[in-house]
């Protein structure tokens, strides 16, 4: 877990920093004023990153486990030689979970999207103080790096306190809460093509959130959610359907209203249809190039339940009426039957 992102913070945040937006998010995840179902762990989430990063030493620590000591060392080196006492950082990727239609993925289609970023406050600079309410930090006196002595060799890395900007914020910005940073709302449109399948991620470059110090900014990771559909389902280019038939319908035959990735079909059914049978139904399937699969119909006789006597009179009459020739496999079954039973009888 990203403790810099739980709390909307970039990794060179000052303590000062750091503990203005926990109190931004403890306000606004609390379970006292805020219900949601997700707020209480959001909520135990920041306290978490709070209790870490507000903490030089475990801040520290965190920060090697995830950035490894020698890459910090070389940020370091790097700000050194070039000059700077300000650090940049590359934004961080962000991730959007897009959830669609079984028709949007199957045929393609454009989403706008609403997600929050963490932007540097313009009236501070991402400073997080107020003009002339900043100091040197107390724990690196002003220098924004500690050392630590690895074999012969005596390598630094950003102050735990600082964050490496090698200040203290006796004054916050009143603009971000002395954060010096705001969360914004970006508004992004995303094409989808046809055929997008469920876990798909679709990465939009430079959407991410926003770098510091002239760095580049990270990347928008959209993962594709397909919502199932609740009777069709793919087979590669095909999609495939079962359908009931009233034994009516299937006996007489008619027209049996279907869905489609378009909206609904009527099908024609010829009369005698038995149970199992398949209808094709050409062009009605995945976009597959210039092309497009079929939607294949199988359909399925149902049996009448919970029938009233009337109805059981009027079933018995029919069964009475109805002959081998109108019903063949029933006549074909009788007559591979009949020597077994002879067989029996002798």
């Amino acid at each position: 877990m990203d403790l810099y992102q739980v709390l909307g913070v970039h990794p060179n945040a000052t303590v000062e920093q750091i503990k203005a937006a926990y109190r931004r998010k403890a306000l606004q995840y609390h379970p006292d004023k805020n219900d949601s179902p997700a707020a209480a762990e959001l909520f135990k989430q920041c306290t978490e990153a709070y209790g870490v990063l507000s903490d030089p030493p475990r801040r520290t620590r965190f920060d090697r486990e995830q950035r490894g000591v020698s890459r910090l060392a070389r940020e370091m080196i790097q700000d050194l030689l070039g000059g700077r006492r300000r650090r940049r950082h590359d934004g961080r990727d962000l991730r959007y979970t897009l959830q669609v239609s079984f028709e949007e993925a199957a045929l393609g289609a454009e989403r706008r999207i609403c997600f929050p970023v963490i932007e540097e406050c313009t009236a501070c600079g991402g400073v997080g103080a107020a003009p002339g309410g900043t100091r040197p930090c107390p724990m690196c006196e002003g220098r924004g790096e500690a050392h630590e002595k690895i074999g012969p060799l005596s390598l630094p890395y950003p102050c735990g306190r600082c964050g490496g900007q090698g200040i203290a914020i006796a004054k916050g910005c009143d603009v971000c809460g002395g954060i010096g940073s705001r969360e914004q709302l970006h508004e992004y449109s995303v094409r989808l093509h046809a055929g997008v399948k469920d876990g798909e991620v679709k990465v939009v470059r430079g959407e991410g959130e926003p770098g510091r110090g002239g760095a580049a900014a990270g990347d928008l990771h959209i993962v594709v959610r397909v919502t199932p559909h609740a009777l069709l389902s793919a087979d590669g280019v095909d999609l495939r359907l079962r359908a009931p038939l009233s034994v009516a319908l299937a006996a007489l035959g008619g027209e049996l209203e279907v869905p489609t990735l378009e909206g609904r079909a009527r099908m024609k059914i010829p009369a005698g249809t038995p149970s199992g049978r398949v209808f094709r139904l050409a062009g009605k399937g995945l976009p597959h190039g210039a092309t497009r699969g079929d939607l294949l119909v199988e359909v399925e006789v149902e049996v009448p339940v919970m029938l009233g006597e009337r109805e059981r009179q009027l079933l018995d009459q029919l069964e009475r009426a109805l002959t081998d020739e109108q019903l063949p496999r029933r006549g074909a079954f009788r007559v591979a039957l009949a020597p077994s039973d002879a067989g029996e009888r002798r």
